[in-house]
């Protein structure tokens, strides 16, 4: 279970901030939201990859990109 959200963490890191593939690093990525149910898909178009991530799994992976200095 760690590993899977580690993996998401990473993918949503590498998707979101970068703007690439996890998988292969290209920048050709398709990007779908899904408003009824809070899904967000990816797919890239160079290696094939796909992954969709709900509202929450986004939420809680972007927490650890920018700490908080308090």
């Amino acid at each position: 279970m760690f590993d899977n959200k580690q993996q998401a963490e990473q993918e949503l890191k590498s998707l979101v901030l970068m703007g690439i593939c996890p998988r292969c690093s290209s920048v050709r990525i398709k990007y779908r939201e899904y408003i009824t149910n809070r899904t967000f898909g990816f797919q890239c178009f160079s290696c094939g990859w796909k992954s969709q991530y709900n509202l929450t799994e986004l939420k809680e992976a972007s927490e650890n990109w920018f700490p908080s200095s308090k």
